[in-house]
């Protein structure tokens, strides 16, 4: 478990932890899915896993941590972790921020196919209006800007009959810099951007321009499903929590760019240990993509109807 430092030694990682407790509280020691119940959705951005994940690391880390939730939808990230000894500290001047004192978890809840059961869109994932990144901003009480390391936490549920209870079928804890570290675009897209007002007949539209991302689903990789998966920066953390088991490295290659040398970054897969400990060979690039995308969008909404037999096709 998590520890404040004693004679120099330095506290332990969050998202080990974090992982630890989601994995031994959504999966039982045979690694099957537990079911549980979620409320009722209320509001249309409301959601009720988010919620539930919260309660989870609450009622299972140690009470000196703080676990700091958004408290209003279309707030990114979901969910802050914080040691507060740690955090002071490094307020005053210190070190960088890192995942042993403060970190930020965004929830990427998953729909399965409905006949596979697998993720409905293995290669590729919507974002929203926050493209991912290796770092979240954060204001502290005097508006002040705070960039921490940030995580998402992709789950895909399945259902578990009725009275809504669910389950969570795969698992996985992603360090941002897996997804990208593009800090450049996500301030770009999570910055103001102008609207366009004054559009319709009557100058009472307006398009808010929000952008939509895609970027890499990691569940959408054969070798993450059923499986509850961390994949972090930290080579070490097997030797940090006995609990877990270093699996596999991965890494993953930068894209192409004319004056730029080629590139890749390592990352560390872990798993609970009592429930996968077999070890693997290194993977590159393993996260799904589309094989065609090009720049066109496709016409939205295209409503076609057979006039001679008054179906929809």
């Amino acid at each position: 478990m998590m520890r404040t430092p004693v004679d120099g030694q330095r506290p332990t990682d969050l998202t080990a932890a974090a992982f630890i407790a989601l994995t031994q509280s959504l999966f039982d020691m045979d690694g099957r899915p537990v079911p549980f119940a979620l409320r009722g959705k209320g509001e249309t951005q409301d959601d009720p896993f988010d919620e539930h994940i919260a309660d989870v690391l609450e009622r299972t880390l140690p009470p000196e941590l703080r676990v700091i939730r958004a408290g209003k939808p279309l707030v990114n990230p979901d969910i802050v972790l914080a040691r507060p000894e740690e955090y002071h500290l490094l307020a005053k001047g210190g070190e960088d921020f890192d995942t042993r004192s403060i970190v930020a978890i965004e929830v990427k809840k998953i729909s399965p196919d409905k006949k596979t059961g697998l993720p409905a869109r293995g290669s590729g994932m919507d974002y929203n209006s926050t493209p991912p990144c290796e770092t979240a901003r954060l204001y502290a009480e005097r508006n002040e800007e705070i960039l921490v390391p940030s995580f998402y936490l992709f789950a895909l549920l399945g259902q578990a009959g009725e009275n809504r209870h669910v389950y969570v079928e795969s698992m996985a804890l992603v360090a941002g810099s897996a997804l990208s570290k593009d800090t450049d675009l996500y301030d770009r897209i999570t910055g103001r951007r102008k609207k366009a007002i004054g559009l319709g007949t009557y100058g009472d539209g307006a398009d808010r321009q929000r952008p939509m991302l895609v970027f890499a689903n990691p569940l959408g990789w054969p070798w993450m499903q059923r499986q509850a998966t961390l994949i972090s920066e930290r080579g070490d953390l097997h030797e940090e929590f006995p609990d877990l088991a270093y699996v596999r490295s991965i890494t993953r290659s930068w894209k192409p760019m004319e004056g730029r040398e080629s590139r890749k970054e390592r990352f560390y897969c872990y798993r609970v240990a009592a429930l996968d400990s077999r070890f693997e060979e290194p993977a590159e690039d393993p996260f799904p993509t589309p094989r065609k995308r090009t720049e066109q969008t496709a016409q939205r909404g295209r409503f076609k109807i057979d006039l001679n037999h008054g179906s929809i096709f």
